[in-house]
């Protein structure tokens, strides 16, 4: 059995820009600090989680308790509803994100998640854009700060869950530089989606195969057979 494992943001989910505003608004909130830093590749691990820690400690000098975090994970739930009644604007699925995931488990391969989220922000996200993410294995920033630790934790659950000790391919899904990074780290193929945004360094970053969504799936299938680890560039 093959494992394909999917990031969220820009992966599976579009909406970085409410995403990032209503994280950085929460962050301002909820522990009223204002003058978040959002340049997230500066960051030694951007999760949430990790982000959060940095923040509040270059802010006061110590990390944030579980009691500030949970009340930034909730405030930034309550604003990106408040975006949609307000605006309309909501998390839109990556086209063909949805289909593409049901297709994948109808022709037996195993889907997992793992993405630099909280479990709480991106079952928001996943529900909003019609994700059928309940019952795939999957982890999330609550686990680990880094991403790699976040991945091999949702692959062991992928195990579990199919009752094996390894499957005979691992493909990632992901559009930034920091997926490149993690599977350069591990040793995964990677296939890069998307062509604007984070996602438009993917090829100078040795992504061999990238998708622009997954309204095509052969291409993506074809992608996800084929792909290698990303080269050191």
């Amino acid at each position: 059995m093959k494992l394909v494992m999917f990031d969220m943001d820009g992966t599976l989910t579009d909406d970085f820009a409410i995403a990032e505003n209503c994280y950085v608004l929460a962050i301002e909130q909820a522990l009223h600090l204002p003058g978040v830093k959002t340049e997230w590749e500066t960051y030694t691990h951007t999760t949430a989680s990790f982000c959060l820690e940095e923040i509040v400690r270059r802010a006061r000098g110590s990390p944030p308790t579980a009691a500030e975090s949970r009340a930034v994970q909730a405030r930034m739930v309550a604003l990106m509803g408040e975006i949609t009644q307000r605006t309309g604007r909501r998390t839109q699925e990556i086209p063909g994100a949805a289909a593409c995931v049901r297709e994948l488990q109808r022709r037996g391969y195993a889907v997992a998640i793992a993405s630099g989220d909280w479990e709480a922000t991106a079952h928001h996200k996943f529900r909003t854009a019609g994700i059928p993410f309940e019952g795939l294995p999957a982890a999330f920033c609550d686990v680990a700060h880094p991403r790699t630790d976040i991945m091999q934790a949702s692959l062991a659950r992928a195990a579990a869950q199919h009752g094996r000790k390894s499957f005979d391919r691992i493909t990632y899904i992901g559009d930034a530089a920091w997926d490149v990074r993690a599977c350069r780290e591990l040793g995964w193929p990677l296939v890069g989606v998307g062509t604007e945004g984070p996602a438009a360094r993917l090829p100078e970053l040795g992504v061999t195969h990238i998708v622009p969504h997954y309204l095509d799936f052969a291409p993506f299938l074809a992608a996800i057979e084929q792909a290698q680890v990303p080269r050191a560039v």
